[in-house]
């Protein structure tokens, strides 16, 4: 072979290799932190999003998904995904950094999944006030994923359970920073405690609390199906994940990539919508066939159920959200 042909087929290993070094240098790999156990409904749907990103992108961004709360506690995540120590997250919003993201819980904001789904879509009144909220404290949000509708879940029979006025001699659990069902359960008759999720199993099976508020079917279904005994689907909340990131990592990628990230969680959380409902009732569907005394209160009930909570419950918990959100909510539920 020649001097020159050498030359250039060195030029040309030389241009081949500084391609390949600059597509790597743009490579993203983020990390994805759920609260969702494998194979769940909410686990897949963040893979499935982690998979249409990486298609979409041809490899420039990769996202690893790490489920049932692998990086830490879903609080102590919020907080690492403002830090920038982790990247993303497709769970509940953290209250401790800012009370009014109580509105993501709020009792009775939804009664059903058609209001649930207006108020949450992109251009929804509860996403527009959260979007606020959480930009502030350098995060983006991507798209919120409907993980199903509120209830509870007993390891007791429960007496009048569609009786909002009834007294039990039930004590429920609520999360850590749960003052909104705190005062709602109370109101219905309950004596409430404060139990760490992940004391929330063992507390339940010893006795220390009979049933726990804030879950959904599949939630009761994939931790308490051995122990309940009773599952009430009040209605009271509409369980959301909202999909975030660190602002700063969002702001740094390339602009097309970005869009990508936004519509593919859009996508992602608007084919849960439509499922939501469906995928509720096949979780219930479970829970009776493995013995629990499933209680679905029909429409009636649950609004009377609401109208109980919001002229009894809202003005004590109101400092949760602020005066000005509560003037949105009331507006948004006809309750001014």
């Amino acid at each position: 072979m020649s001097v020159s042909a050498l030359k250039l087929m060195a030029r040309t290993l030389m241009v081949a290799g500084s391609v390949v070094l600059a597509g790597t240098a743009h490579a993203e790999t983020l990390r994805l932190s759920t609260l969702d156990k494998p194979d769940s409904d909410g686990a897949n749907a963040a893979q499935a999003y982690a998979d249409l990103v990486k298609e979409r992108t041809s490899g420039r961004i990769e996202i690893t998904v790490y489920p049932a709360s692998q990086l830490g506690d879903w609080t102590e995540v919020y907080s690492q995904v403002i830090a920038g120590a982790v990247d993303m997250a497709m769970q509940p919003l953290s209250t401790d950094s800012d009370r009014r993201l109580a509105i993501t819980w709020f009792p009775y904001t939804s009664t059903d999944y058609s209001s649930a789904a207006k108020a949450l879509a992109a251009d929804g009144y509860v996403t527009e006030i959260v979007d606020g909220i959480i930009a502030d404290q350098g995060l983006k949000l991507l798209a919120t994923y409907g993980a199903g509708m509120g209830g509870a879940v007993y390891t007791k029979d429960i007496e009048d359970p569609a009786n909002p006025d009834a007294t039990h001699n039930i004590k429920i659990r609520v999360w850590p920073g749960g003052t909104t069902h705190r005062a709602l359960m109370e109101r219905f008759g309950y004596n409430v405690a404060v139990v760490p999720w992940a004391e929330l199993y063992t507390g339940m099976q010893t006795g220390v609390v009979d049933g726990a508020i804030g879950g959904t079917p599949e939630l009761a279904l994939d931790n308490f199906k051995d122990i309940a005994k009773t599952w009430i689907q009040y209605n009271d909340h509409f369980e959301a994940n909202y999909m975030f990131m660190n602002l700063s990592k969002f702001q740094a990628l390339d602009p097309a990539d970005q869009k990508i990230l936004i519509d593919a969680a859009q996508e992602i959380c608007a084919k849960r919508f439509e499922e939501v409902k469906a995928a509720d009732a096949a979780k219930m569907k479970q829970l009776k066939d493995a013995g629990v005394n499933v209680i679905e209160l029909t429409p009636e009930q649950i609004e009377a159920f609401a109208a109980v909570a919001r002229k009894d419950v809202w003005p004590k918990i109101s400092d949760e959200i602020g005066p000005d959100i509560l003037k949105q909510l009331q507006a948004a539920t006809g309750s001014l």
